[in-house]
């Protein structure tokens, strides 16, 4: 299983929340991706306001692939 870090964002405004996954940093396990998380978020979570800037709130946490593909349909009614 491929782990994930994704930003469950809010934008001011705007009722829905968005998800951001950070595609360049996939990992084997939860430990590793959580390590990575907590070591780096305050980095983490600047790149995600410089890259997104109108993001109002965010989370990171980290989640497998089949967990994202369920958050997707849920937020956005995807398959």
């Amino acid at each position: 299983m491929t782990w994930f870090l994704v930003a469950l964002v809010t934008y001011a405004g705007v009722p829905t929340p968005d998800l951001k996954i950070h595609g360049h940093h996939r990992f084997d396990s939860f430990e590793q991706c959580n390590l990575y998380r907590k070591t780096n978020e305050e980095e983490l979570t600047t790149e995600l306001k410089r890259v997104f800037p109108k993001v109002d709130t965010s989370t990171i946490r980290c989640f497998d692939n089949e967990s994202i593909k369920t958050m997707r349909r849920q937020l956005y009614g995807v398959k």
